[in-house]
């Protein structure tokens, strides 16, 4: 079965080769590329810093060595491995379900008052996490360490899509809002989108879910954890069902 990745492309070779794996075949159709933000901090000082992804640590390890801190924390387990490569010792991070909901539940960060708290992400997201720290009595500012753009339409994005559309059966995988933004302005521009609505979408997380649902995209599976293993674990069971899978 043809698995469509729509990851940046530096970011996708890991996944490429489970998906190989796992019996499937990848077509790549990176949607986004990354692009790092050079800005410097008022302050050298924080009594806590928490990575909100892994390219947030793999953008914000150079502004990281010129501040001091005596906390970090991860929000998933994909983000503390990031640090751990890079010797950054990770004081706690949700282990069952990466998200700033599960960040803020954890005993350590309801613990947290009266904190500076510094949090390295992409530009722009949610706010759930700042104001749930905020509501604990801390002070908490943002690093925006690089953004995401919308990827340039290539040959290799004409050829994925040619490919994938010559088969009835496919998924989809999906790791962000941004994302499948980014999926629909590149496929209408080649074509129509409308064609990959018959098709399964893979995504990380419920909200994600709720989105390409509100756009009309009603065959969706989420994956029971935001990893690579998450996505191939909804690969290998749709391999072996042998019965109509249901959508929610």
């Amino acid at each position: 079965m043809n698995v469509m990745l729509t990851r940046p492309a530096l970011q996708v070779e890991k996944l490429q080769d489970m998906v190989v794996k796992s019996g499937n075949n990848p077509l790549f159709f990176p949607t986004l590329k990354l692009h790092p933000i050079d800005i410097k901090l008022e302050k050298n000082h924080y009594d806590v810093i928490i990575f909100i992804s892994a390219n947030a640590v793999e953008y914000g390890l150079k502004i990281l060595k010129n501040i001091s801190y005596q906390q970090v924390l991860a929000v998933g387990s994909a983000t503390a491995k990031k640090l751990s490569e890079n010797n950054i010792i990770i004081n706690d991070f949700p282990k069952n379900k990466a998200s700033s909901e599960a960040l803020l539940e954890l005993d350590s960060v309801t613990q947290l008052n009266d904190k500076t708290i510094l949090i390295f992400r992409g530009k722009g997201g949610r706010e759930t996490l700042k104001q749930g720290l905020i509501k604990q009595g801390n002070q908490v500012e943002y690093v925006e360490v690089y953004e995401r753009v919308c990827c340039d339409i290539s040959h290799l994005h004409c050829q994925s899509l040619d490919k994938f559309l010559l088969s009835r059966e496919g998924v989809i995988s999906i790791t962000s809002i941004d994302n499948m933004k980014s999926l629909i302005k590149i496929v209408n521009q080649i074509n129509h989108i409308d064609k990959l609505k018959n098709y399964l979408l893979v995504v990380l997380s419920e909200r994600i879910k709720i989105y390409v649902n509100s756009i009309e995209f009603d065959k969706v599976l989420v994956t029971p954890n935001t990893s690579n293993n998450g996505i191939i674990s909804v690969l290998m069971n749709l391999n072996t069902l042998d019965k109509p899978v249901k959508y929610s």
